[in-house]
């Protein structure tokens, strides 16, 4: 049985834009704005999304509606990236198809109609540590204005993760982490030379980078390098805002999209994306 197309708000407009990269190919990008962007003197924030999926599979498609209902509520404009995945695409390429959509953004944020020094990164899982990656490649080549937030939601952030997930419901185990850490590195993960924009989670200082907002879950595989991530923006002084939601897995707004604990969940996303 066919799933039903996604339900867009009337007030957004959503369109695929392509994006030539270095090496020739043309990135498609989803990009949502609200129908009356352009009709103020003032340019819009943006965030840039990244998906989840494992760096191995999905799409953008996965998120259409939830970003556009995100768009509609907060006036923000979207441009999630349907990056390149592993193991036909190893790393760099996933982070380099980021980090030419947020340039792009820069060079041509007077025609988007958005304000560069308001532009968020945002992802789930994978995609929150692509998103993680690109506020350390921006910080480290001093990008100029600075990206203003990350937005994460269970990032997967460190290649050397290997614990049994806790709880009955294993949405994503170990031996899954396994095979996609291997598949986008190309090598076995775990390794000392692992760099540490292929897995943030090795990060040994968060000075300089932007304000952290990140949400996890309890019987989730990442929370230990979540929570570890979180510690390192404390220990620099970086604003960093944490939601640990107890007795659920990762993945569970996917799962769940209408219950109560989602909603907040979505709803404490709203609420930092209209502080840019």
């Amino acid at each position: 049985m066919k799933a039903p197309p996604p339900v867009i708000p009337d007030d957004v407009i959503f369109e695929i834009v392509k994006i030539p990269t270095e090496d020739g190919y043309q990135l498609p990008v989803y990009h949502y704005k609200k129908r009356d962007t352009g009709s103020s003197d003032s340019p819009s924030a943006a965030v840039l999304h990244a998906h989840g999926g494992g760096l191995i599979t999905l799409t953008p498609e996965i998120s259409i509606e939830r970003l556009a209902h995100m768009v509609s509520d907060t006036g923000v404009q979207a441009f999630s990236v349907d990056y390149r995945l592993a193991p036909e695409h190893r790393y760099p390429t996933a982070l380099n198809d980021c980090w030419t959509c947020l340039t792009w953004l820069h060079s041509n944020s007077r025609a988007l109609r958005i304000d560069p020094a308001r532009i968020a990164v945002m992802g789930e899982s994978a995609g929150g540590g692509l998103a993680t990656a690109l506020t350390l490649r921006a910080r480290d080549v001093n990008l100029s204005p600075p990206i203003a937030r990350q937005i994460l939601s269970s990032p997967m952030l460190d290649d050397r993760t290997n614990s049994e997930v806790p709880g009955a419901f294993k949405l994503w185990d170990a031996e899954d982490n396994l095979t996609a850490w291997t598949a986008y590195l190309g090598t076995i993960p775990g390794g000392e030379d692992t760099p540490v924009f292929a897995a943030p989670g090795r990060l040994k200082d968060a000075g300089g980078l932007p304000t952290l907002y990140l949400d996890t879950s309890q019987f989730d595989l990442f929370v230990a390098e979540n929570l570890a991530y979180v510690q390192k923006f404390i220990e620099a002084g970086v604003e960093a805002e944490c939601h640990l939601y107890p007795g659920l897995p990762h993945g569970f707004d996917g799962l769940v999209p209408t219950h109560s604990v989602t909603r907040k969940l979505e709803e404490n996303r709203k609420r930092i994306l209209k502080r840019l």
